[in-house]
This record gives C-alpha cells, structure tokens and sequence, in this order.
C-alpha cells in the first residue's frame, strides 16, 4: 500500500508542474504547436518477483519480459511530450507455483504472449551548461494471452489454463549531457515499480481449482546509462541499459529504438 502511495504522489507531481507549465504558455498567449515522432523499439528485462500481500515471502522467481513497441511521441508544446506506447510481449513466468490448486503446478512453458498499452510523459526542466534535467515517467500495461496446457505428470487427463498480467510505473530525473555534436548521453534515475497477477485454473477430470497469485518486484528503483544518436536531422537512434539493485541482487535490462521526428 505504501508503493502505491508513493507511485501516486509522484506521477502527482509530474502532473501538475506539466498543467502549470501548459496553462502558463496558454496564459502568455502562446498557442502549442503539436510535432509527431513515431518510434519502434525493442527491449528485455529480468526482474526477480516475489508474492505480494499474504504470498510474501512464499515464492521468488524471474519475470522476464522481451517487448516490442511502437511509441507515439507528441510535442504538445516547447519542452513538454507525451507518448502512447503500444506493443507486443513475450513474457516468461517459469518457476512461478501455484500451489493450492488440487495439484500442485509449477511453470515451465516458456514465453507467453501478451499485448502492451501505456503513456509516457516527458517534461524539460532547467538547462545548465551542458547539461539538461528534466522529468520523465511511465505507465505500461501488458495483458497475457489465455493459454492452456496439458498435465503430463498424471496417469489421468488434466489441464490448466493461466492468464498473467503485469503493470510497470516509471517516474524520475533525466539528465542529458549536450555538450557533443549528434551524441547525447543520458543518465536516468527512476522509481520503477513492476507489479501483476498470474491466474490459473487447472481441470482434472472431476476436480476443478483455482489460484490467482499476486506477484511485484523486488526492485523499486531503477538506474538507467544510455545514448541518442542523431543518424540525421529527422532520424534518432537510442540505446539504454539498465540496473535493478534489490536486498539480494541486481536485476537487469536493456532497449533500443530508433525514431522519426516529422
């Protein structure tokens, strides 16, 4: 509850310094231009999930997440974008059991498919020197294909069939360093919490259960190195990678994409 609190309080405070920006410009006469930059992307992570409320502590295993996107990118005004995020996922929950079930099943089926919609949001703050801070975040949603599987293990027909969601919110400083022709290194500390639910039904001749796991990362803040490449004055390229850090670990990811600026 206090993660979500918190996630709330930032994206809060996103929000309103972009409506006092924008009705600032509105209040000076000045009439926002609208400028489109389609983007396609790739990227991966691994995070380690645990369960959440009651499951705490029960369980511990990997979300990893391969994503293609497209992005949307709109300039509503100087220093102020949002983005709508579409895409595809190809999740992999293997390790994750479920064990109230009539019998006891745990995951190894490999990635499930999944589609993605979010919105991002980016806003220019203060420039100094070289550099460039300013304020981005996230919000994506995956939602899993049903999918069934046979029960090998058993002398008797069985199956099960498992929905997985996940969510991700991202919210933090971005600092650019502008001081080189066509190449802007970026550093990018975020509040990066990913959450989500995995619901199985498992069917065994008579006997019929179901368990609807909750499961968030271990993870709550990101640290981000990447780079903008500018190939030509209309089209962008972009690499990231990203660190995790937890109690017991780092996790890890990494995306690239490359964009058109109209």
């Amino acid at each position: 509850m206090k993660r979500r609190l918190h996630l709330a309080m930032i994206f809060l405070l996103i929000l309103n310094l972009t409506y006092f920006s924008f009705a600032q410009s509105e209040t000076e006469g000045a009439r926002p231009s609208i400028n489109l930059k389609p983007a396609l992307g790739f990227e991966f992570f691994s995070r380690t999930v645990s369960g959440d409320g009651d499951d705490e502590n029960i369980y511990s295993s990997k979300l990893k997440s391969l994503l293609f996107t497209l992005n949307l990118e709109f300039e509503v005004q100087e220093g102020l974008f949002l983005g709508l995020l579409l895409g595809y996922s190809s999740s992999n929950y293997d390790g994750m059991a479920f064990r109230e079930l009539p019998f006891s099943v745990e995951l190894d089926v490999g990635g499930i498919g999944g589609y993605l919609f979010g919105g991002e949001i980016k806003k220019d703050l203060i420039s100094q020197g070289n550099f460039e801070i300013g304020l981005f975040g996230q919000f994506a949603f995956c939602l899993g294909v049903k999918n069934e599987w046979e029960i090998g293990t058993l002398n008797v027909p069985g199956k099960v069939e498992g929905k997985p969601i996940w969510m991700r919110a991202v919210a933090g400083p971005l600092i650019t360093y502008q001081g080189l022709d066509y190449f802007y290194p970026y550093l990018f500390l975020s509040f990066n919490y990913l959450w989500g639910t995995f619901e199985m039904d498992e069917t065994v001749q008579t006997l019929k259960g179901n368990e609807k796991k909750k499961f968030s990362g271990e993870a709550l803040f990101g640290i981000s190195l990447g780079t903008i490449y500018e190939l030509t004055d209309a089209v962008k390229l972009r690499g990231e990678a990203s660190i995790f850090p937890y109690s017991k670990g780092i996790d890890f990811g990494f995306r690239i994409n490359v964009a058109y600026a109209f």
